[in-house]
């Protein structure tokens, strides 16, 4: 039997909302939730309550549920980018209620914050690059593959894409009448750190940083404070997004 907890659904957080008299900012997941703690405890002084929702599709659901019947708490919503990273900014229909990160997903956002692979030591370095490369060849055709609408299984985790015999040449190999992207590719191996799913990521670096004979180990948890508590760039555009927004709203 599984110990989770299950997910609040859209209606019974609407019922949340409407019961509280604190400015509200919902985000995403439990994971999630480690960085905006960060953020929370900035804005104090704003009373500011983070509320993970579960998933980008209840925290857009919810959006839609308030804009359609409005409540007097004030609510803001934070969500990953995803795929919107690649593709025209869907996200802009939402207005500034709704804020994104800068990469693909938070998990990107703390990676470039954190500047996460100076963790590595020389050796490791060497190994993680080599993986990367190979893992983005595969990557971008996955994920092109999604945008043209065929299976582009791009969330598989990198030890089975890289580990698993046979699936990275079985996955590569061009269907009849398909072409490798190649445009794409060379631009996604250039902004990895934002464009590749930030969770495929953690996974390319833990490959390293938790390996058996690594004296200090890592988690994915712990990378996520860590890039957290540099409160760098990323970390501080939303930050003043949230700020911003929240004093705006009860300027008006």
């Amino acid at each position: 039997m599984s110990s989770e907890k299950p997910r609040p659904t859209v209606e019974e957080l609407f019922e949340t909302l409407k019961r509280t008299s604190l400015p509200t900012v919902l985000v995403e997941g439990k994971d999630d939730i480690i960085f905006y703690r960060y953020v929370e405890d900035n804005l104090k002084d704003l009373g500011v309550d983070m509320l993970p929702a579960g998933d980008k599709g209840i925290v857009l659901s919810l959006y839609e549920k308030i804009q359609a019947n409005p409540i007097s708490a004030t609510v803001l919503f934070v969500v990953d980018k995803d795929l919107w990273v690649h593709a025209p900014p869907e996200e802009g229909r939402y207005g500034t209620k709704l804020i994104t990160t800068n990469g693909y997903s938070i998990e990107n956002d703390l990676y470039l914050d954190g500047a996460l692979e100076g963790i590595l030591t020389v050796e490791e370095r060497a190994r993680f690059e080599s993986g990367l490369d190979r893992f983005i060849r595969w990557y971008a055709l996955a994920v092109f593959r999604h945008f043209e609408g065929g299976v582009g299984r791009f969330r598989t985790h990198p030890q089975q894409v890289l580990g698993e015999p046979g699936f990275y040449e079985a996955d590569l190999e061009l269907k009849e009448g398909e072409k490798y992207p190649e445009d794409f590719y060379v631009r996604t191996r250039a902004e990895y750190a934002k464009l590749v799913r930030g969770k495929s990521l953690f996974a390319l670096l833990l490959r390293e940083l938790s390996a058996k004979k690594r004296p200090v180990k890592f988690s994915g948890k712990q990378l996520m404070v860590f890039g957290a508590s540099r409160a760098g760039p990323n970390f501080l555009r939303i930050q003043s997004a949230i700020r911003d927004e929240l004093i705006k709203r009860v300027s008006i």
